[in-house]
């Protein structure tokens, strides 16, 4: 068998469906003969990609499914993820931004929530926010986040981890390669890719393992 297509198992922030979407990827890794470390692996990366949406505020429901390919040892883990925004927090996250202390160097993890977070709770009111704080208090450009045209209404801004190691390595920025250098998803993930539309986020990790 070449190509492996898991069924979509839903999952919430409660926890609810997560421990099948981990067995699930530790079947289809054992169905691949992936060795103990590279099976250790691939739950790791699920556990990381459920934790990036997991200590987001606020409630949401997520189907999670992955793609493999068994004859280049190639994982695809998917989430896709509906957030029911929370108004309180969203306007703390907001103000938090405007006075610059949720930019603080935390590690990879941290950077991605905050690029869910402010897809969600920033490009959903920003005509809203510019009224109240005033343009240009975002530096999404620093966040590594770009705007992608959709054809639609909606904006959707995604990030990718590869571009941003790339950003970083031109810029010679020290402190976030050593972000990078410490975080688990960045040295065992090929790539990993956000987009995030008014309450949708998509969540992508790429992995090739060998053995």
């Amino acid at each position: 068998m070449q190509k492996i297509t898991a069924d979509k198992i839903r999952i919430s922030n409660t926890g609810s469906g997560m421990n099948d979407a981990l067995n699930l990827t530790e079947h289809i890794a054992d169905v691949m003969a992936l060795n103990k470390r590279n099976r250790f692996h691939a739950r790791l990366l699920a556990e990381e990609l459920f934790s990036m949406v997991r200590a987001i505020t606020g409630e949401f429901s997520a189907e999670y499914w992955l793609e493999a390919d068994n004859v280049n040892k190639t994982f695809i883990l998917h989430l896709d993820a509906k957030a029911e925004l929370d108004y309180s927090k969203k306007r703390e996250f907001i103000s938090a931004s405007t006075k610059g202390t949720n930019t603080a160097r935390r590690g990879i993890m941290e950077r991605i929530r905050d690029i869910i977070q402010a897809g969600l709770y920033v490009f959903e009111e920003s005509a809203e926010v510019q009224s109240e704080y005033g343009t240009g208090i975002f530096n999404y450009g620093a966040m590594g986040m770009i705007m992608e045209d959709s054809g639609m209404s909606e904006a959707i801004y995604s990030w990718s981890m590869q571009k941003y190691k790339n950003d970083v390595q031109k810029e010679n920025d020290s402190d976030s390669w050593d972000e990078l250098e410490k975080s688990i998803i960045a040295n065992i993930a090929d790539e990993v890719q956000v987009g995030v539309s008014n309450d949708s986020i998509t969540l992508t990790i790429y992995k090739t393992f060998r053995q």
